[in-house]
């Protein structure tokens, strides 16, 4: 017996049985893995899965906040009821940042929502983006204005939190669940009890409990950049702008690193230009090879999504610290300053250029003393970079061909 099926050629019923098999193994093969204890961990594919929930968490946490600033600032939005609660509630953003690297970190390894909210909680609590503490009776809750009648816990929103503790603890999270799938059969049916208090507390505090030594790696590593602004104008600025050419596209925050040694001055303008220089970089790469998503998220900030391509060929980096050197001479040259806020900036909703022309009532002279005009920072913050850019593009790609716009295709 044979059939006819829309329009194609007649078959036998031994094909079409062989054809829905195939249909079957295609469809088997669609479906999506959930994370349990069966789930092949490689180093390697933990590491970037890691890194690339990481990214986005930083992402989603600081560009809403950092892209509005001046926009809220400067539209006298900031004046309204309006303004000011839709600037509290990005700024809250910031705040999230471990929470959302834990979440993004848990998606990556594709667990199911009660693993997902047990990671994301365990990193939030572990990273002193809220910090507590307690009060005696008779406090007044500056919110509520509810006197305490008995000690209580109070909770502070504390900036970003240690970025690094966060995706320590995220990974840490991430193992215990598999162990705990593989071992324990996830804890059964009693998973949505046992799961948040021993997973999600005990990792939470052992993150807190390594969170000081985690933070004084990130205070050594800010101690060296300090190291720079000891030499001359001109090295130091070149030094930093490389340095933090690097550190925008690592887990490190470079908002954090010159909040943390009061990275002031032209200090600040250098490290400033050193995120701009990668963002050149990586504009040029990106818009060939990239969906175009992709090219106005790293314009709009997000560098640090390019983790995964650039840790895959370290040699891609070349190029960002060339351009940085060479950027960074200008900073010196002009005397382009910023503030601790401002230094990891770079492009990120114009806060490093705006920063160094509109002098800010509420910086004081200690902090920042000269500002530069338009055309001045047209030069600097955007002509010397472009051409700096494409000079290390011709060199390291054209010439040496040591990396081709390819290595920075990325998904975001």
């Amino acid at each position: 017996m044979t059939i006819k099926a829309d329009g194609q050629k007649w078959a036998t019923k031994e094909s079409q049985l062989v054809r829905n098999k195939e249909y079957a193994r295609k469809a088997s093969e669609n479906v999506t893995e959930v994370f349990n204890g069966s789930t092949e961990l490689k180093l390697k594919d933990f590491f970037f899965k890691v890194l690339s929930g990481s990214a986005q968490g930083i992402l989603i946490g600081v560009l809403p906040s950092a892209v509005m600033k001046y926009i809220i600032q400067y539209s006298g939005l900031g004046t309204t009821a309006f303004g000011a609660n839709l600037s509290a509630i990005l700024t809250l953003f910031t705040s999230l940042i471990p929470f959302l690297i834990g979440m993004a970190v848990a998606l990556q390894f594709k667990m199911k929502s009660l693993d997902v909210g047990v990671v994301a909680i365990a990193t939030a609590v572990a990273s002193g983006s809220i910090k507590w503490t307690k009060v005696s009776p008779g406090f007044v809750n500056p919110v509520t204005h509810v006197k305490a009648t008995a000690p209580a816990n109070i909770f502070i929103a504390n900036g970003a939190g240690d970025v690094i503790n966060a995706m320590i603890v995220a990974a840490i999270a991430v193992l215990v669940t598999w162990l705990v799938a593989r071992y324990l059969k996830g804890f059964g049916s009693i998973a949505i009890i046992l799961s948040p208090i021993l997973v999600g507390g005990g990792v939470g505090l052992l993150g807190k409990s390594i969170a000081p030594y985690v933070g004084a790696l990130t205070t050594w590593i800010g101690q060296i950049v300090e190291t720079f602004t000891k030499f001359a104008p001109i090295p130091m600025a070149i030094l930093i702008a490389m340095a933090f050419s690097i550190i925008i596209i690592t887990p490190i925050s470079t908002v954090g690193i010159a909040l943390a040694i009061s990275l002031s001055g032209i200090g600040s303008g250098a490290a400033a230009m050193g995120v701009v220089a990668t963002t050149i970089v990586l504009l040029i790469n990106s818009w060939r090879v990239n969906k175009p998503g992709v090219t106005i998220a790293i314009a709009l900030g997000a560098m640090k999504g390019m983790m995964p391509s650039i840790f895959a060929k370290p040699v891609t980096m070349l190029p960002f610290l060339l351009t940085a050197a060479i950027s960074g001479i200008p900073v010196a040259l002009f005397n382009i300053q910023g503030t601790p806020t401002t230094a990891g900036f770079g492009y990120i909703g114009l806060v490093s250029p705006i920063q160094s022309m509109v002098k800010d009532p509420t910086v004081p002279t200690t902090v920042m003393n000269h500002f530069i005009n338009p055309v001045v920072a047209l030069i600097a913050w955007v002509v010397v970079p472009i051409i700096a850019g494409l000079i290390s593009q011709l060199i390291f790609s054209n010439v040496l061909k040591l990396y081709k716009p390819l290595d920075f295709q990325q998904d975001l």
